[in-house]
């Protein structure tokens, strides 16, 4: 008996050791006043989210993770603490789909920038949570390459900055209450259902997610969205949308795996992605710049003047020999059945992540038994906001849900 209690007891503190070496270090990186908080706050969701009473501190997080191929390295993030701490729990918020590592939530100080971090940050933290927020894989300070669209790989990131977090607040003697929450916009709404279906692998009460919120993910990366890049794009934003999108795909597996991004891309369009994504332009100059090259090339805004054939004809026929296609199919994160609480956010104009991806989510879920006591989807039908200028409102209808839950 005696050998059973110790046994334990080790298995316990090894536990404890894990958790505490999973940390490397972790830095105060700002301060945002209750004014300041309130005066963003009102610019981003006007009246839809309760102001601020406590400032919220702010602290970059470097943690241990392993990458896509299983190697380790080390990450970083952000964290948000309401400085009268977070009684209602810990926030895990993955960010959408950025190649300017300037824009990632590690580098958010509390001054404005326009950023997801700054979104989140405002939606959540002013409200009793405290929020954490990992770079991914190729992001902030890791100089790897990010494993787009990849969301199981980006989930671990998600996943493995969890108990650090934790670590920190006991270290800070901030006080978090023990529920523990998922979000995501855009790419991040992907990562965070793939999140949520990694957490409910897991055990321990470290890991049981209370609830999650995701707004307009990709979650059908196989279908919805291979469907969404073989149509003719309704404008030119949305066609050079798709191009830094699959462009940002292709440079990926290009870095990663030695794919030629001629192989995707007609050769004038492959030099300008191979160059514009060398990790130094912010997005808006990537996107211009493939706008540019796409004119010159006269594409006339169609997708099949700067594709090549043999990519077009592997979107169409959903050929898995292609290691794009391939890695798209097993991203894919909608044909399961979560046992934890979901609201499933989308906008009814998104040109971006159009909304079939939530619709087909549901209705995949329903399928397999899923009732409207674990998943419900909301749709904003403000037919105004894009998937850009919709974000902070997905983000006040998270912050309402996981105050009050399904309200009826």
């Amino acid at each position: 008996m005696r050998k059973v209690f110790f046994s334990l007891v080790i298995g316990l503190l090894l536990t404890i050791v894990s958790f505490a070496q999973n940390l490397v270090s972790f830095t105060q990186s700002g301060t945002m006043t209750v004014a300041q908080t309130n005066q963003m706050m009102t610019k981003a969701f006007g009246n839809r989210v309760a102001p601020a009473t406590e400032a919220i501190e702010l602290y970059k997080i470097s943690y241990r993770s392993r990458d896509e191929k299983d190697r380790a390295v080390t990450l970083t993030g952000l964290i948000a603490f309401p400085r009268g701490g977070a009684p209602k729990g810990l926030i895990v918020f993955n960010h959408g789909t950025i190649a300017d590592r300037r824009m990632s939530p590690s580098r958010f100080t509390g001054k404005a920038n326009n950023s997801e971090a700054q979104t989140a940050t405002l939606a959540f933290a002013s409200g009793g949570y405290a929020v954490v927020m990992p770079d991914y894989l190729g992001l902030g300070d890791h100089q790897g390459a990010h494993p787009y669209p990849l969301g199981a790989a980006n989930s671990l990131s998600a996943v493995d900055i969890i108990e650090p977090a934790r670590t920190i607040a006991k270290r800070l003697k901030i006080n978090i209450g023990s529920n523990l929450f998922v979000s995501g916009y855009s790419e991040g709404g992907a990562v965070g259902m793939w999140t949520v279906r990694d957490l409910e692998k897991k055990s321990g009460a470290d890991y049981e997610v209370t609830s999650a919120a995701l707004g307009s993910g990709p979650y059908d990366l196989s279908g919805v969205t291979r469907k969404w890049l073989l149509e003719s794009p309704s404008s030119q934003e949305e066609f050079v949308v798709k191009l830094y999108l699959t462009g940002y795909m292709a440079d990926y597996f290009h870095k990663s795996t030695g794919v030629k991004i001629v192989d995707y891309f007609k050769p004038s369009m492959a030099f300008t992605i191979d160059q514009a994504f060398k990790g130094k332009l912010t997005d808006e100059a990537i996107i211009k710049r493939l706008a540019l090259a796409a004119v010159l090339m006269r594409s006339k805004n169609s997708f099949d003047n700067v594709i090549t054939p043999r990519f077009k004809k592997a979107l169409e026929t959903l050929d898995t020999k292609d290691p794009v296609i391939r890695e798209m199919l097993k991203s894919d994160c909608y044909d399961w059945s979560p046992r934890t609480k979901m609201l499933l956010i989308n906008l009814v104009n998104d040109k971006v992540v159009i909304p079939e991806n939530t619709a087909k989510a549901l209705e995949t879920m329903r399928r397999r038994g899923v009732g409207a006591n674990l998943v419900r989807q909301h749709v904003v039908n403000d037919a105004r906001l894009n998937h850009v200028t919709g974000m902070p409102v997905v983000m006040a209808q998270a912050r309402r849900f996981f105050d009050e839950g399904f309200t009826n």
